[in-house]
């Protein structure tokens, strides 16, 4: 699967809410090319699907013709600027990368007001709370959580970050995978962690948006 660009991904649903908004009509993809710099329809087409399997979109057949329209909720209403901020091990914690790679816009609707950011989640150790690998976390900005959510925690003096389920036994706080595999003795392949030392919580995962199963440019 290739790298979806985020940066045009979020130029091109700008451009459609801007023609709803200003000319209440759908743009053709050859509009969406000239108007994002892209150079090609093909490559709008493959964004233009992301942005509806994301659902942020909907296409319309007419004919031979497709129509672009946004759902009325996302359709006029605020935006949050999120960045994403690099990759986020769902696994052992291993340095997090934090650099921003691409600024996406989140419709307030859906995703509320409150400061966000946007971590790629990578490994399997989440996938019962429905995070795979390649996916989007994005992360509201708080130091503190609830028993049971999904938190991204930095551990091992203020230096690795991790996704794990925020749970506590006996008092004591401790990160909790969300998936039940073993290996051929029995053993955990994704283990809890019970960090040692300081730590802290750096945001809560209130929303992911899933990895394309197709390809995409």
């Amino acid at each position: 699967m290739k790298r979806i660009d985020e940066v045009k991904l979020n130029e091109v649903y700008q451009y459609i809410c801007d023609c709803h908004s200003t000319e209440r009509r759908s743009p053709t993809y050859r509009e969406i090319a000239n108007a994002c710099d892209i150079n090609s329809t093909a490559w709008v087409s493959s964004l233009v699907g992301v942005l509806e399997e994301r659902g942020l979109i909907e296409l319309e057949a007419h004919g031979n013709k497709r129509t672009i329209s946004v759902p009325d909720n996302l359709a006029v209403g605020e935006s949050i600027n999120a960045s994403i901020v690099g990759t986020c091990p769902c696994g052992e914690p291993v340095l997090a990368v934090e650099n921003i790679t691409a600024t996406v816009a989140l419709p307030v609707e859906i995703f509320g007001s409150e400061e966000h950011f946007i971590l790629k989640a990578k490994g399997n150790s989440m996938i019962k709370r429905g995070i795979f690998d390649g996916d989007l976390m994005v992360v509201r900005v708080q130091n503190t959580a609830n028993i049971g959510e999904v938190v991204i925690a930095r551990v091992n003096y203020n230096e690795e970050a991790t996704a794990k389920i925020l749970a506590c036994k006996r008092g004591k706080y401790y990160l909790k995978a969300a998936n039940d595999e073993v290996d051929e003795n029995g053993e955990a392949l994704y283990k809890d962690i019970h960090p040692k030392g300081d730590w802290e919580i750096l945001g809560v995962v209130d929303n992911v948006i899933h990895s394309p199963t197709k390809e995409v440019l």
